[in-house]
Formats: structure tokens, sequence, C-alpha cells
């Protein structure tokens, strides 16, 4: 589940992103973000970045703020522990050849059970 940031400029309804590693490339993934009735999807990159941390980038077609970048963990204080989550972390959206990345989003992931 992805929850606004406050600063972010654009309005944000209701999004959730699935991904999807691909069995023959286990650094690529495929990404479905849904919006109220919209749905977007494309390929991004994973990268381990060691200590339970991941960044996942990639580029959405036709977009005003089209690149992304997703930084999971799974270091979680014990009050997101409680609320059921074992990952957590930030969404940036904007444009890179802009130098534009801004946090757009806080990003959840709940454990089975919750």
């Amino acid at each position: 589940m992805l929850f606004p940031y406050e600063g972010w400029a654009h309005p944000v309804p209701v999004t959730y992103w699935t991904l999807k590693t691909y069995w023959w490339n286990r650094s690529r993934c495929k990404i479905v973000e849904v919006s109220g009735t919209k749905r977007r999807s494309t390929k991004g990159k994973m990268a381990d970045k060691g200590s339970g941390a991941m960044v996942i980038s990639g580029k959405f077609k036709n977009t005003p703020s089209p690149d992304f970048r997703m930084t999971l963990t799974t270091n979680i204080s014990n009050e997101d522990f409680q609320l059921g989550y074992c990952v957590t972390g930030t969404l940036e959206r904007g444009d890179k050849k802009k130098g534009d990345l801004q946090l757009a989003q806080f990003a959840m992931v709940k454990r089975r059970g919750y």
C-alpha cells in the first residue's frame, strides 16, 4: 500500500503497486500501478543495497513525472511492526533528466494475517 506524502504537489488517490519478479531475471520486475480505475505497467530494475534494503527504479511512459525510485527496508520500528508491517520505505517520483525526484509516497507492506 502506498500512502501519500503531504508535500507532494499532485493529488494522489488510493494507490497500490504489485511487483512480480521474472523467473529468468531476478534483478528485473514487472510493476503494475493501480490508482483508482487507472492501471499502468512498466518494467523496473531491482538492486540489493545490503542490510535489508533494496531499491526499485524505473520509468512510466506518458506521465508528467515518469521516473520513480522506491527504497524498501526490513529495518522497521517497533510501532510499524505492531501495526502489522514487515517492510517499509519511500517512493520518489519526478523527472531524472531535470534532476527532480521528490518524495511522493510512503510504502508499506503488511505481514500475512493483518
